[in-house]
């Protein structure tokens, strides 16, 4: 799996708006190390996802793994913890995005269109 097009629409949107987060945090000056960091799988429901069931959440975390997009540690049953974008999925989004959050948001009402649930 090297691009978008091999990833579920739910994996996408997730991705999307992971990425869209990485660059707030970079306009407002944190590092890439903590850009990068989405903490744990309470935090990504949270903050990122909050109409997904924590479930879901990681089932797209697990998805975006085997693509190498993102890295974690479980913690437990059901917890990820230590999640980071990896500079792979960072590359994949900034050659179809060039760093626009305009463009970012865009995409993820897209993809959530064609998510019935959401």
């Amino acid at each position: 799996m090297n691009s978008l097009e091999d990833l579920t629409n739910d994996s996408k949107y997730l991705l999307a708006s992971m990425y869209k987060l990485y660059i707030e945090k970079r306009k407002n000056g944190l590092s890439k190390d903590e850009a990068t960091n989405f903490n744990d799988s309470g935090y990504l429901h949270k903050e990122v996802m909050p109409r997904w069931s924590i479930e879901d959440v990681i089932y797209s975390c697990r998805e975006l793994k085997k693509c190498e997009f993102l890295t974690y540690t479980f913690y437990g049953e059901n917890h990820l913890i230590l999640i980071t974008m990896t500079p792979r999925a960072i590359s994949l989004m900034e050659s179809q995005f060039k760093d626009k959050v305009d463009s970012v948001i865009d995409y993820v009402a897209k993809i959530k269109g064609l998510i019935p649930f959401i």
